[in-house]
């Protein structure tokens, strides 16, 4: 258990942030754990949205979800480099 710290990136969202004694999921200056809706943006999702599904269920989606900003640079890496390729083959 331990609280996470304002001045420094967050531990790994996983799927039982709710539950302080899981990991390091302490509100950074409340006496509570994170809630789904900081997780979410901790995980970069846009504050607009929409879950689906029970706590529970919506917990899952969050701790299971690549974060935007890791998936986006992932992607734009793999886009870069299959058009190089693509690139040198035609030329």
């Amino acid at each position: 258990m331990g609280r996470l710290r304002a001045d420094r990136p967050s531990v790994t969202i996983r799927t039982e942030f709710y539950k302080p004694e899981k990991g390091r999921y302490l509100h950074p200056t409340q006496d509570r754990p994170i809630t789904h809706y900081e997780a979410a943006l901790i995980q970069g999702f846009p504050d607009s949205y929409r879950w689906c599904g029970s706590k529970i269920q919506i917990a899952r989606q969050i701790g299971n979800a690549v974060p935007v900003g890791l998936g986006r640079a992932l992607a734009g890496a793999i886009h870069q480099r299959l058009t190089t390729a693509t690139d040198r083959e035609a030329a």
